[in-house]
């Protein structure tokens, strides 16, 4: 994936981000209607390292009103539930979106959805399901040797626990988290993997340009 440059659209969209994690909009999808508790979808591009844009199924969600035009995957946003990563512009930014890609690039994602808002922006845990053969590692190599981070024994990975197992992202202290998280955030800090190498990593909810 190419260096990702920090932009104006990169700062307003590291806004809506942080405004959208702290909305307490009701489960809808992007139509408007309620989306089901775990959905499968297609993976396009990660936009940050803790948000990707994705391809959600229309059959996923019962949608009368769409015209017959309207079929196939309509665009999503998905942010991945408890954690926050490095925003562009920020030392680790770009590695993090870069490492997004990478985890998520050639699988089938399954979002396990907390919340949804308006334009098809979603907030869930999302688990990379292997496509390879079984016991194939095919998450691509990392300049931390820890690309097996966060991957259960069937091969699936969680992202968000990948990534903050990478030393890419922190646990969000901002709102709800998991036990899990917090062990995970510890244990990079102590081998000081990725953003923990630097003295005194300022995390994205308190950085400004």
């Amino acid at each position: 994936m190419s260096e990702f440059h920090c932009s104006q659209n990169d700062k307003n969209f590291s806004r809506q981000d942080d405004a959208l994690r702290q909305e307490n909009s009701q489960e809808q999808s992007p139509a408007g209607i309620p989306i089901p508790a775990t959905v499968e979808v297609v993976f396009l591009e990660a936009l940050s390292g803790d948000a990707l844009r994705v391809g959600l199924s229309v059959s996923e969600v019962s949608a009368p009103e769409r015209s017959g035009a309207a079929v196939g995957r309509v665009p999503a946003v998905v942010y991945l539930w408890g954690i926050q990563a490095p925003r562009p512009g920020q030392p680790f930014g770009a590695a993090a979106t870069e490492a997004a890609g990478r985890i998520c690039g050639g699988k089938r994602l399954h979002v396990a959805a907390r919340r949804a808002g308006p334009e098809g922006r979603i907030t869930g845990s999302v688990v990379a399901e292997e496509t390879g053969s079984p016991g194939e590692d095919t998450t691509g190599k990392d300049t931390t040797g820890k690309g097996n981070a966060g991957k259960g024994s069937s091969g699936n990975q969680d992202v968000g626990r990948a990534l903050i197992r990478l030393g890419l992202a922190w646990q969000d202290q901002r709102g709800p988290s998991s036990a899990q998280l917090r062990s995970l955030e510890q244990e990079a800090r102590r081998e000081e993997v990725g953003l923990w190498q630097q003295e005194a990593p300022t995390p994205p909810w308190a950085w400004r340009e």
